[in-house]
């Protein structure tokens, strides 16, 4: 049998879907892995900066492009995750989000790897008629089977792949998330500004609510002009169309005077640290990292009352809960945000970190992955 001082000589390869989640919410996990003597590769996309930011985490990294429902891209994606994986003699494979939990499981069954998949967030697989999501329903049928362990990041989405068929109950675990280093993203005082900044963090996609904040902030600002909204975010072109947030759309929302964009950011602490209340009206979420770090660094949060949210928002004493697609609901809470004393936001900041640190620490996601990753090279 196998010990831990044997994970020298063990190779795990990560598959994930944008070098962007490598070096924020997952950085924490390979550079644990890295430190504890694994082999790490990362298959992944983005642009050359980004994709060198992650290399210095001592692993290699691998630009094997995106995917799509274009059947030539997927079976180009799928070759160059069949030779790298061959290639690096890969011993455990980790996936993360959607296409790479499909198309990788797919490739290591064939090559006879053993998959930790986590399950990140489903958006609208379980109602969408679009043809990517149709398509994502048929083939999680079979794309999971073999799956040594599925990683659920909330029970709503673990019922809705057990009611399907699409997962057994031996190879599911619930996690809290990606967790959040606590440590890193601790508590820091807002300068004292006459302003009070409202904070959307995220990629730039609809389903993350960003017309909704927007909207709100509309109506918010002809009462409160002391109020400030601003947006942090890339651009993401690797999500469907009908989903995609334009830079000609932002540029409009900035000429009104509606937004602030910020542009995006590997870290987002120092923007964390000078708002008053972060906003994310979400469709839905896995697990929120956003709402996490939020929380870790004592910001009170409003987000919409839905999966991957209201798990970490407790309403009226961490935050507010809004009605999801709803932007005059979420104004209101925003009003009330504005109008409440600086005294009951910084209470909710410290109620909130408090439950951050006993439920969502980082710990308990790198122990789960260490436990596991154990269990797979000592069989």
């Amino acid at each position: 049998m196998r010990t831990i001082f044997d994970q020298v000589y063990m190779n795990i390869t990560i598959i994930e879907n944008h070098v962007i989640s490598a070096n924020t919410v997952r950085r924490k996990l390979t550079e644990t892995l890295v430190a504890d003597g694994y082999n790490v590769t990362i298959l992944t996309t983005g642009n050359s900066a980004d994709l060198e930011m992650a290399r210095r985490m001592g692993c290699q990294v691998i630009d094997v492009g995106a995917s799509n429902t274009n059947p030539l891209r997927v079976v180009t994606y799928m070759s160059k995750l069949y030779f790298f994986l061959q290639k690096k003699k890969t011993d455990v494979c980790l996936t993360f989000t959607m296409r790479p939990a499909i198309w990788g499981n797919m490739v290591c069954r064939r090559l006879n790897i053993p998959v930790i998949t986590n399950i990140t967030g489903i958006g609208p697989l379980a109602e969408s008629d679009t043809f990517a999501y149709k398509l994502a329903r048929t083939l999680y049928r079979f794309s999971l089977k073999k799956t040594k362990v599925v990683f659920f990041q909330n029970k709503d989405d673990l019922g809705i792949f057990k009611s399907r068929n699409y997962v057994r109950a031996e190879q599911v675990q619930i996690i809290p998330g990606s967790g959040v280093d606590t440590d890193y993203f601790y508590p820091r005082e807002k300068e004292i500004s006459e302003k009070f900044i409202f904070l959307f963090i995220g990629r730039l996609i609809k389903d993350k609510g960003i017309f909704e904040f927007v909207a709100a902030a509309e109506i918010i600002k002809k009462q409160y002009p002391q109020v400030v909204c601003q947006i942090v975010g890339p651009y993401y072109d690797q999500n469907l169309k009908s989903n995609i947030i334009s830079e000609k759309q932002i540029m409009y929302w900035l000429d009104e005077g509606i937004v602030h964009y910020m542009g995006a950011a590997d870290d987002v602490r120092s923007f964390i640290a000078q708002a008053d209340c972060i906003v994310l009206p979400s469709y839905r979420e896995g697990m929120s990292n956003v709402l996490l770090e939020t929380a870790s660094m004592e910001r009170p949060a409003i987000a919409s009352d839905v999966t991957g949210c209201r798990d970490i928002i407790t309403d009226n004493i961490t935050g507010f809960l809004c009605k999801v697609k709803d932007a005059e609901d979420l104004a209101a809470k925003m009003i009330k945000m504005v109008t409440m004393t600086p005294d009951e936001r910084i209470a909710m900041g410290k109620a909130a970190r408090v439950l951050i640190k006993e439920k969502f620490a980082k710990k308990i996601v790198l122990d789960a992955y260490s436990t596991e990753i154990l269990k797979i090279i000592n069989k």
